[in-house]
């Protein structure tokens, strides 16, 4: 994952200036927004007897590029999780028959992910349910810095 992890600037870097409260409440109302979202995100795959993770792959793998597949690396990285993690993860999804892997052609030693058409039917369901719940509650998501108290 080789990416820099440290958000907070050194100490010679100048402060950025202080948040007002307008835009603490923005933040308050943003992570609120976004908890329940991501609640009714993992009460959603459970009811299909899935995770989020699970979900957020088969995401991932199904919007890898124009007809390209997507390799367990590529997973991880996408995911932010380590590579043996997305290889378990892929092992779970091809258990469940959400999944099925490829051998790459280029490097035998690869495998490349595909989701099943019972994959597809999953993803479908679940992202319909999520694109609708997101169309419902845009106004979370888009008006962060209006507050409907005033």
């Amino acid at each position: 994952m080789g990416r820099s992890t440290t958000l907070i600037a050194p100490a010679a870097r100048s402060e950025p200036p202080p948040p007002t409260v307008e835009e603490l409440a923005a933040l308050a109302r943003f992570r609120s927004a976004l908890r329940e979202f991501l609640a009714f995100s993992e009460r959603a795959a459970a009811e299909l007897g899935m995770t989020m993770q699970w979900y957020q792959a088969l995401l991932v793998i199904k919007t890898a590029g124009a007809g390209e597949h997507i390799s367990v690396g590529k997973l991880a990285e996408q995911l932010m999780i380590k590579d043996h993690s997305a290889a378990e993860l892929v092992s779970r999804l091809a258990q469940a028959k959400l999944v099925k892997r490829k051998t790459a052609p280029a490097d035998r030693r690869r495998s490349l992910l595909i989701v099943t058409p019972f994959g597809d039917r999953r993803l479908a369901t679940l992202a319909s349910l999520h694109l609708a719940r997101l169309r419902d509650n845009k106004d979370a998501f888009l008006n962060l810095f209006s507050n409907d108290d005033e």
